[in-house]
């Protein structure tokens, strides 16, 4: 095993684990519960497998399902986050989007600020969209969904400042 696969590994057990024990019960107002684990997916490395990506999606979001009895929202957003994740990269990147590491250093701020928006965002809306699934709800769904998504991007933006400062 490589000593990158090894720091993956590592990281990707460090955020679950602290998405399960601390974020889950991290219940403000009865609103807000940040989906921390959505850093997994935004940085991942483009080099690696976009199938091995999915897979990850899908084992993440049964994982966090499992722990919170939430009958598959996770997993469902979480593999569509997956799935439009290279989208997603290219529509904030441009032609960047091929680089290793462009999101982190190399671009525009309000690049990297609109990739972040954009896959935190749409996993809270498909998420909250499968929590509550009534129409009627809309307004519920997409306050939620704000809410969360702020929470949310504040505390993933700025693990990822403290991981790339490393």
């Amino acid at each position: 095993m490589t000593r990158e696969s090894i720091r993956n590994i590592v990281f990707y057990t460090t955020i679950l684990v602290s998405q399960l024990l601390i974020f889950n019960h991290f219940n403000l107002f009865n609103v807000i519960t940040p989906s921390v684990y959505l850093i997994i997916f935004i940085l991942y490395k483009i080099s690696y497998n976009n199938t091995s990506l999915i897979f990850l999606g899908f084992i993440t979001g049964l994982i966090i399902d499992l722990a919170m009895q939430t009958y598959g929202c996770h997993t469902f957003a979480t593999i569509t986050i997956c799935y439009l994740r290279e989208r997603i990269e290219k529509n904030s990147f441009g032609v960047n989007a091929n680089l290793p590491s462009a999101m982190i250093k190399g671009t525009k701020m309000i690049n990297r600020l609109s990739f972040f928006m954009l896959i935190i965002v749409i996993h809270s809306l498909i998420y909250y969209s499968l929590v509550f699934f009534n129409l009627e709800l809309i307004g519920r769904i997409f306050y939620y969904s704000l809410i969360n998504s702020i929470v949310t991007f504040i505390i993933v933006w700025v693990l990822s400042q403290l991981i790339s400062n490393n």
